[in-house]
């Protein structure tokens, strides 16, 4: 049924004060936020209110950018994580040693080498699994942990002849061994890059993406399966699995811009998402897994191409030919993006809308259900309406949500008389964020 939704009018309360915060104690939270500033891997701690450092980066008098190089990173720089679903153990990828190879003002190719490193979250005991693999790119955690996939150019320091002729990627898997690890196997040449590895529920599957095909990995096979082809037409790359490990949502693209389509993997059927295409947009369409495997989406425009902030939930089973939306809201009748998506974990869902000026329907909402008014708890400042300048992330418990607007970050607690500005206390170039779920230490 459709059901269009009454904005929820800006009260004093729901559109407090902008302040900002330059030292501890923090805002108060309801779960912890991992994130990367400074080259470091830290954590907004909920309990103590204060920013730890959990994996410090290199001296910060180092980091001094090299304006003929380039180079992304400083050497020893933590560049990336990952994290069980637990939040009780983490991969991470440290940066070891970088040069140029080539002209700065010409052809060059960055020649960088990393180590993966696993935390048990809780001791904060460290192993190295993987002491050097030449130009990481992803890398993935199964969600026990047990599992790590991760793609390079080789794990020897091999280097490309050329700029002109990149080495090819090589995907690999290894048991993780709770930080005593297994074999390493290489499962893949790419062509040339592998993309997309994502985990199957179950742990002992991974699907994953290259120029030739969508691929999918047992971890009892010796090598991985094509399941569907790509080619210049259409190329399709994992983006995440549905909770009954059947379906599975791929990214499709096609020259310019994509979109979104369901897998039925048993019957290799597929089943387009309606209205997912996206080139440069702003505010791209967002879908989400709900338990029951139906979809959660998020989408700013209408079919006509107007600002129209929707939630919708559809029915998608493409083995049956069912593309079903069964209830959906109009989230506003202002000109504004959508982001943020969330589902709670008390089943309600969770959206951020932004404006470009000052706008008293901007903010963060949370809404019950579909038939009803959607709760505006906290305000969004004003917004670039550009391609990855903005986004937002709620914690799952709907404690608040963390709002990143070009180089300023936010925190919107959903219960709270501010909207806090928390730039400078996590130090230079925050990103990567991701909330902690709540951590059960028997």
């Amino acid at each position: 049924t459709n059901t269009p939704t009454p904005t929820a009018e800006a009260t004093a309360v729901t559109s407090p004060p902008t302040q900002a915060v330059t030292a501890a104690p923090l805002p108060a939270t309801g779960r912890d936020l991992l994130f990367l500033a400074d080259g470091a891997f830290r954590q907004w701690n909920r309990n103590t209110r204060q920013i730890e450092t959990i994996l410090p980066g290199p001296d910060p008098a180092s980091r001094i950018r090299d304006e003929e190089t380039r180079l992304p990173h400083f050497v020893g720089d933590i560049t990336g994580y990952a994290m069980s679903a637990d939040g009780k153990r983490a991969v991470i990828a440290r940066l070891k040693s970088a040069e140029l190879i080539g002209d700065p003002d010409g052809a060059s190719i960055p020649q960088q080498s990393f180590e993966l490193l696993f935390m048990d979250m809780i001791s904060r005991e460290m192993w190295t699994l993987v002491p050097q693999i030449d130009n990481l790119g992803a890398f993935a955690l199964s969600a026990d942990a047990r599992q790590l996939a991760f793609v390079g150019t080789g794990r020897d320091g091999a280097r490309p002849s050329s700029p002109e002729e990149p080495l090819p990627e090589k995907l690999y898997v290894m048991p993780t061994g709770g930080g005593n690890p297994g074999a390493i196997r290489q499962i893949r040449v790419c062509q040339p890059i592998c993309s997309g590895l994502t985990w199957h529920p179950d742990n002992n599957l991974l699907a994953f993406s290259d120029e030739v095909g969508l691929w999918l990995f047992n971890l009892a096979a010796s090598e991985p399966e094509m399941w569907l082809q790509n080619g210049n037409t259409a190329v399709y790359t994992p983006l995440d699995w549905a909770r009954n490990g059947r379906y599975l949502m791929l990214w499709k693209s096609g020259g310019e811009g994509g979109s979104r389509v369901v897998l039925d993997v048993p019957t290799r059927q597929l089943a387009d998402v309606p209205n997912t295409f996206a080139y440069a947009e702003p505010f791209p369409v967002q879908t989400m897994w709900l338990p029951d495997d139906r979809l959660y989406v998020l989408r700013s425009l209408s079919l006509e191409g107007a600002l129209t902030p929707t939630a919708e939930l559809w029915r998608i089973q493409p083995e049956n030919g069912v593309v079903t939306r069964e209830e959906w809201a109009t989230l506003s009748d202002q000109p504004l993006g959508a982001g943020g998506q969330q589902y709670l974990e008390d089943g309600r869902f969770a959206y951020v809308l932004f404006a470009l000026d000052a706008n008293p329907a901007a903010g963060t909402y949370i809404l019950k259900g579909m038939a009803e008014t959607p709760q505006r708890v906290n305000a969004v400042p004003p917004v670039v309406f550009a391609p990855g300048d903005q986004y937002a992330l709620w914690a799952a418990d709907g404690s608040g949500s963390i709002i990143v607007s070009g180089e300023r970050v936010y925190y919107a607690p959903a219960e709270g008389d501010a909207l806090y500005e928390v730039t400078a206390v996590l130090g230079s170039d925050a990103g990567q964020f991701q909330w902690q779920p709540e951590i059960v230490v028997p």
